[in-house]
């Protein structure tokens, strides 16, 4: 009978274990590739419906505007191969986060896609957006798909706001749809087209429902290409499309809190006639990318609104710096200030800059104008005044070379004042001469 060896079993069991935690290690932080099977089965959600309106703006109800997105967005999936497509609602209905989550459960998705417009609470932010879950593989299967959706949106011009994380203070999805999808093991994400009630988005949905129809056709090229469809009636195949590889998060992603490291400004150049300034602005944020930049006259008591930073030729990618121009007021003493937000919309302020006042040259053309013509008035009382001292002038003392003439006048008189007296003291002289000469000639004859 042989003995059992324990201390060879367990070393045994022990690199057992170690090898298959190490294999299950791998697996977790290895990328996600897209391997739905065939047909596709995709669950397009059109937020709100029946009384919860979603956003208003003007005449647009988002509820509306979600609808005529997805059944669009349906439509022009419907074109390609091995695909299945549902609408969590085709009607004025209203459903909780819940049960559009437990819906697409029943409809076996391999995606579920919430599709919403945005607005915000101060009106002054723009471009478009994606929620993507926060943990584990719906993570890195949303981030995936969002990447595609940001470069469809880019490609029309609309600014990207990002792709984000949202938690709640239980440090689960912040919101519903997202958290109830990944309940229920469907991979899910939020797409925030653009902001109804920013001017920079307008252009996007307010030419007609057409524009709202070509949304729902861009989020369907985003879906073909992330699950690498392909379509005989488009002539298109998305194949070999090269979907973007997200790592598995050990743990739940939150959104970056921290604000950009660096907001610095200068002055290079102020023209003093226009009162143009040209601003240079260095920013950046190393965990995500400057969102926003604005910029106070006040010392940071108000600031303009929000504009877009430039980027690289991608869209989470910002330049370290901008010029820019600011048109100062005149005649104020100004405190320039700017700021600098990154992809959470998370500011950070920058140096002051004091700037004297700069003369406005309007107003020293006004009060040269306004010397001027004190300075006439003036002349015009004296010449008044002398014309009323001295009558007899003439026309050309009236048109004020009465005191020229007067003097001309004048010199004229003495010089000739002077010849008279010494014609006269050279003709006395000469007949006091002719005198004593007589008087001489006398003498000598008695």
């Amino acid at each position: 009978m042989h003995r059992i060896d324990w201390k060879f079993f367990k070393r045994k069991i022990y690199y057992l274990i170690a090898v298959l935690t190490s294999l299950f290690l791998g697996i977790l932080s290895s990328p996600i590739q897209v391997k739905a099977k065939e047909p596709v089965v995709i669950v397009i959600d059109p937020g709100h419906g029946g009384e919860n309106l979603g956003g208003e703006y003007k005449e647009y109800t988002e509820k509306e505007m979600t609808m005529t997105v997805a059944r669009a967005m349906k439509a022009e999936l419907e074109k390609y191969d091995q695909v299945i497509v549902y609408l969590t609602r085709d009607a004025d209905i209203d459903m909780s986060l819940e049960e559009r989550a437990v819906f697409a459960k029943e409809k076996n998705a391999d995606f579920l896609f919430c599709l919403h417009f945005n607005l915000s609470v101060k009106h002054d932010l723009f471009g478009a957006e994606v929620w993507v879950p926060a943990g584990g593989e719906y993570y890195a299967k949303g981030y995936s798909f969002a990447q595609i959706q940001m470069n469809e949106f880019t490609e029309i011009g609309l600014y990207s706001r990002g792709i984000k994380t949202r938690l709640n203070d239980k440090g689960d999805n912040y919101y519903g749809i997202l958290r109830h999808c990944s309940n229920e093991q469907i991979p899910s994400v939020l797409i925030e087209h653009c902001h109804l009630d920013h001017e920079k988005d307008q252009k996007f949905y307010m030419q007609g429902e057409e524009q709202l129809k070509e949304f729902g056709r861009l989020d369907a090229t985003a879906v073909a290409k992330y699950f690498r469809l392909k379509s005989e009636i488009l002539g298109v195949d998305y194949s070999d499309y090269p979907v973007p590889e997200t790592s598995l998060p050990q743990e739940m992603v939150s959104p970056d809190k921290t604000e950009p490291e660096l907001c610095r400004i200068e002055v290079e150049e102020i023209n003093q006639q226009t009162g143009e300034a040209t601003v240079y602005m260095e920013a950046i944020d190393s965990d995500s990318y400057i969102l926003y930049y604005s910029y106070s006259l006040d010392g940071g008591n108000t600031y303009t609104m929000p504009d877009a930073w430039p980027r690289t030729d991608r869209w989470d990618q910002s330049d370290p710096s901008y010029r820019f121009s600011v048109k100062l007021p005149f005649d104020e003493p100004i405190s320039l200030k700017a700021r600098a937000s990154n992809g959470f919309d998370v500011w950070t302020e920058s140096n002051v800059i004091t700037i004297d006042m700069i003369p406005d040259p309007e107003r020293l053309k006004e009060e040269r104008k306004e010397e001027e013509e004190r300075l006439q008035r003036a002349r015009e009382k004296a010449l008044a005044q002398l014309e009323e001292n001295y009558p007899e002038m003439d026309n050309d003392d009236a048109d004020g070379n009465s005191i020229e003439n007067r003097n001309n006048n004048d010199s004229v008189k003495i010089i000739l004042i002077i010849l008279g007296i010494v014609l006269c003291m050279c003709f006395v002289s000469v007949f006091m001469s002719k005198l004593i000469f007589l008087l001489i000639k006398g003498n000598k004859k008695r």
